[in-house]
């Protein structure tokens, strides 16, 4: 029995008739760009895919074509609409023909492109990745972390080649305040396919040494918006939600914002924008310190004011104790002398009287007598006299003894011996439990004053 046959070439030619007529006008296809090359005479040369919809897996697989006729009107129009260049990984609406070559096989002829549906599903992914970290509760976590008030260990994700990289060095460093920034470079990919991947390599690194950082920097300049896709990846943006240190974005753009703006602590558009940032953070809390600084010298200055006034105050108090002690010892002495006196006139008296009894009974007795009686009464005498002498010295020494008494605890002198008068909130301090532990101790040594604070209050037992 003879079996009927045809050549291949016939089978491809009725194949090739069967797509012609089934496809007599162009149709328009969803599809994802999964390879693009351009050739030598500017003919661009795709693989199209379709993926199901909850997994990786390839669905349909063909190639394109855009003849170059064609790609320098497409390109342009789908760059200028979109802010993307025609790259592998977009999804896009595409108007083909589809033909078939007895040699080549099948493949699509693209004659037109819809750049808004590429628009709204690139739209639609990025609002599906903020929906699911909003659902995970990690979208805030990054801008929840307190901002350094002194920002200058910094770790810097970009490429080493980056004009904005050089541009945020020489801004952050050449500042107009003279301000030290110390920075270390994180060298990674910030475009294209292998750039998700390149900068969460770059944050591990950083994790590794988050001690030795205050913030990271993720830089890169502009460019077109294709090449700031990765920067919507969802596991780029859910490392820098987890990330344990403040992470501050410019990526270099103005039309549109990605999802690491969205969730990073601080979001700017350039990298000379970032630089400036952490210039003026600085600078804030520099004129802060100045403030501290003016309101500490302020309060100083007063209360040293109000302690020399204390001082001055208690000067005076010691003079005048000072001065009625003198004065009352001296009038003390004043009246121990009129005493004195009094006393001796009384007993001279007294003796006088005895000694004119004395002559008055004795009469006429014999001169021996006498002078044993004016013997006797001379002796007296000198001893009165000696002993009001001695009991004016010990006046005297006594008054003296006061006299150098006061003038041992004269404040001037007291302090000059190592002692010192401390107070806290205006109140002299004189035994420990006065204190506790927090409290402000000011000091009023000889030379000068010192401020301290009480750390520990140890009592006797």
């Amino acid at each position: 029995m003879k079996i009927e046959s045809i050549s291949l070439s016939q089978l491809n030619l009725r194949i090739k008739a069967s797509i012609q007529k089934a496809f007599i006008e162009p149709v328009w296809v969803i599809a994802e760009i999964s390879e693009m090359r351009m050739n030598s005479s500017g003919h661009c040369y795709l693989e199209l895919i379709e993926k199901a919809e909850d997994a990786e897996q390839t669905l349909a697989k063909i190639k394109a074509t855009i003849w170059s006729f064609t790609y320098r009107m497409l390109a342009p129009y789908f760059e200028t609409t979109t802010g993307y260049r025609l790259a592998a990984g977009l999804k896009v609406l595409i108007r083909v023909q589809p033909e078939f070559h007895e040699v080549y096989g099948i493949s699509l002829t693209i004659k037109d492109i819809d750049p808004t549906y590429t628009l709204g599903d690139l739209a639609r992914i990025k609002r599906e990745i903020i929906r699911k970290l909003q659902n995970e509760g990690v979208i805030d976590m990054n801008r929840m972390l307190s901002f350094p008030q002194v920002p200058q260990r910094i770790a810097v994700i970009s490429s080493e080649t980056a004009a904005g990289y050089g541009d945020f060095i020489d801004t952050l460093h050449q500042n107009s305040y003279g301000y030290y920034f110390n920075t270390e470079l994180f060298q990674a990919i910030v475009q294209g396919e292998r750039a998700a991947e390149s900068i969460i390599s770059a944050l591990d690194r950083i994790y590794d040494r988050e001690e030795d950082f205050d913030v990271v920097v993720l830089i890169r300049g502009g460019g077109a918006q294709s090449d700031l896709e990765c920067f919507n990846n969802y596991d780029l943006v859910y490392h820098i939600t987890q990330f344990p240190l403040p992470v501050v974005s410019g990526i270099g753009h103005e039309r549109d914002e990605t999802i690491c703006d969205i969730v990073a602590h601080t979001s700017v558009k350039t990298p000379t924008a970032v630089a400036t940032f952490l210039i003026d953070a600085v600078h804030e809390f520099d004129n802060l310190l100045d403030r501290y600084i003016e309101h500490l010298s302020e309060t100083a200055g007063k209360i040293i004011d109000e302690e020399k006034d204390k001082i001055f105050q208690l000067s005076q108090s010691t003079v005048f104790l000072v001065h009625e002690k003198l004065s009352n010892a001296s009038n003390h002495l004043v009246t121990t002398s009129k005493r004195l006196s009094l006393l001796n006139q009384q007993f001279t008296s007294r003796k006088h009287d005895g000694l004119a009894n004395y002559r008055y009974r004795l009469g006429l007795d014999c001169n021996s007598h006498i002078k044993s009686a004016f013997a006797q009464l001379d002796n007296t005498r000198l001893r009165f006299h000696r002993s009001m002498l001695a009991g004016l010295k010990d006046k005297h020494e006594e008054l003296t003894s006061i006299e150098k008494t006061l003038e041992y605890i004269r404040p001037e002198k007291v302090l000059k011996r190592g002692y010192s008068i401390s107070s806290s909130k205006g109140k002299l301090i004189k035994i420990a439990s006065d204190l506790k532990e927090g409290d402000e101790l000011t000091t009023l040594f000889y030379d000068g004053s010192a401020i301290s604070k009480v750390s520990k209050i140890i009592n006797k037992k």
